[in-house]
């Protein structure tokens, strides 16, 4: 393939987690795909990125397809669905997830805690809430590093609680509730390094704040990563983050707004404010937007809503953030509005918008361009 000029990176949620373990296999393979598959294809097709992170995408929990994705490119984003042409991503990566992994020893001595409470990552079975990578361009396979084993603890300055867990739990429990993954992607001679992970969300906790302070450190731990921190050891033993000549794009679903909702602000904020990420994207001029957001009414902000919201509760918490020295073109949400033809693609059959007719997140998107 002939290296392009732009390159568009992409974080869509899809909100594809089934009730038990290969139901999303099932849902892709059917003979007549549902309402939901079908207008989560057409979107990817309509925005065409060219390298996207899909959040909420069950697959094996120890990584690999099981048939889902496959069938999710082959059967659906290489059919066209609403008109525009279909895409190929011919280059996939699905990581092993912690979600739904249950740890060797208790948990804590709460005595009402569910079995998905009881794992590395919350998860009813192992795999649910994984997220994978398509990309149109190669992935170097070799030369992908991973933090999933990485311990809470490890964390220096780690907000573990202290009368929740167990003290064999706070020795085993991973801090990624799914994973943290740096993907290197080749574009001819040129690579960009694929930031990519997805934070529990601050919420569905007590008073200890568990997952609050799991979600602050996951982005702490993306923000020691982006440093090149010396502790920051990966699955393979090889310690450090990023070094300082390798540019990089950081895509996920943080779980996090830097102005509302429950997340940790400052340390959203330290990750948005780093050196290293593009400011304009992060906090300036270029941060995606979309018009149609700003004429809603949000539950979990005041008033009407704002343009760079990314979930239908108002909030900001879908990230695309490219390194400082990518010249980013332009961004966008991919939010239609109710005049706008591509409207049904976010809606049920009666028109309504609704999170099981598409997803409860939108597609963020970010083209660069290449030397």
């Amino acid at each position: 393939m002939t290296a392009p000029s732009t390159l568009r990176f992409a974080q869509f949620n899809l909100s594809l987690a089934g009730r038990k373990a290969g139901d999303i296999k099932s849902q892709m393979q059917a003979p007549t795909p549902s309402r939901q598959i079908k207008n989560l294809a057409a979107t990817l097709q309509r925005v065409r990125p060219d390298v996207v992170v899909l959040c909420e995408f069950d697959h094996p929990g120890d990584g690999g397809d099981d048939g889902a994705l496959a069938a999710f490119c082959e059967r659906h984003l290489a059919k066209s669905q609403d008109g525009d042409p279909p895409i190929d991503y011919p280059y996939r990566y699905l990581p092993a997830t912690n979600t739904g992994l249950k740890l060797t020893v208790p948990v804590s001595a709460h005595p009402r805690l569910a079995d998905a409470q009881q794992c590395h990552g919350f998860g009813d079975y192992h795999g649910q809430f994984g997220f994978v990578i398509i990309s149109r361009y190669p992935i170097e396979d070799t030369a992908i590093r991973t933090w999933q084993h990485f311990a809470w603890h490890q964390l220096p300055h780690h907000q573990i609680p202290s009368d929740y867990y167990t003290e064999a739990a706070k020795k085993k429990l991973r801090l990624a509730s799914k994973n943290l993954v740096s993907v290197p992607i080749s574009i001819g001679d040129q690579q960009i390094r694929l930031v990519a992970c997805h934070p529990t969300p601050p919420v569905f906790d007590g008073p200890e704040k568990r997952n609050w302070r799991r979600n602050s450190d996951e982005l702490h731990q993306l923000v020691g990563l982006l440093d090149n921190a010396d502790w920051l050891e990966d699955d393979k033993g090889v310690c450090g983050g990023l070094s300082s000549e390798i540019p990089f794009v950081v895509i996920g679903d943080l779980n996090a707004d830097p102005s509302y909702g429950d997340g940790d602000k400052q340390a959203i904020g330290a990750l948005l404010n780093h050196p290293r990420v593009h400011p304009d994207v992060a906090t300036g001029a270029q941060v995606p937007k979309s018009e149609a957001a700003q004429s809603h009414a949000f539950r979990f902000i005041d008033g009407k809503g704002r343009a760079i919201a990314t979930h239908n509760g108002g909030l900001r918490l879908d990230y695309v953030l490219p390194s400082r020295e990518l010249a980013v073109l332009v961004s966008g949400v991919f939010w239609p509005a109710p005049d706008d033809a591509d409207y049904p693609l976010i809606c049920d059959k009666n028109g309504q918008e609704h999170a099981r007719a598409h997803s409860d997140h939108r597609l963020v998107w970010v083209d660069v361009a290449l030397n």
